[in-house]
């Protein structure tokens, strides 16, 4: 049900971009942070109706307790070592093997459009996002699929719904083992204090990159 209340979102907003109301060449700061803010109630609206109000549950069921800062910092910076070696592996692999060169993501258009404000962009990816999709994801999807099937499966799910609804299918696969890591981390250290951080310093890096490179195409 509430991958079909997702994706029926996404489509009405799809939609409305082939009307030319909400394509990311034209869309506005106020539309995208609506728009944005609209998603982000829907998933804690979710966890809050499901977890805190009918199941009872606390924060810390949801995983906000307190992990060591180091600790995070380590595991954070191995993971993201990771991340982008992965990532490049795979491009490299999509490139040579397949010919598919690796398309502009959502981000990266509303970045070379202009279309919306870098502040808010860097608000929304790196502190915004990340704090709504670890609840969501890791706390709450992951929690249940683990209490129901146990920790493979909550792994593997939680993950794959991850990769799915961010509706990148060129990406699918390394947003996948992202999604496995970040619930990984989140079993390993029983808080989201992890999750949260590696996922927001994972963003911060991607959006700063993509804001510079625009910068270096304006100037040559």
């Amino acid at each position: 049900m509430l991958t079909a209340v997702y994706f029926g979102s996404a489509r009405i907003v799809e939609i409305f971009g082939d009307r030319g109301l909400l394509s990311s060449s034209n869309m506005s700061n106020i539309s995208f942070s609506v728009l944005y803010a609209i998603q982000t109630l829907l998933m804690l609206g979710v966890v809050w109706f499901f977890a805190i109000f009918r199941r009872k549950s606390s924060p810390v069921d949801l995983g906000f307790t307190y992990f060591s800062i180091g600790k995070t910092i380590w595991y954070s910076f191995v993971s993201l070592l990771f991340i982008f070696v992965m990532s490049f592996l795979y491009v490299y692999l999509m490139n040579s093997l397949f010919g598919i060169e690796a398309p502009s993501s959502k981000i990266d258009t509303l970045v070379r459009n202009q279309s919306i404000s870098s502040s808010i962009l860097i608000v929304v990816v790196t502190i915004i996002a990340p704090f709504s999709e670890e609840i969501f994801f890791r706390g709450f999807l992951y929690s249940a699929f683990k209490k129901s099937w146990g920790v493979n499966a909550g792994l593997f799910l939680s993950s794959f719904l991850f990769a799915l609804v961010h509706l990148e299918p060129y990406s699918f696969i390394p947003i996948m083992i992202i999604g496995w890591l970040l619930a990984y981390l989140f079993e390993k250290t029983k808080s989201l204090m992890t999750p949260i951080f590696l996922h927001a310093v994972y963003n911060l890096i991607l959006i700063l990159i993509m804001l510079k490179e625009f910068e270096f195409i304006k100037l040559y």
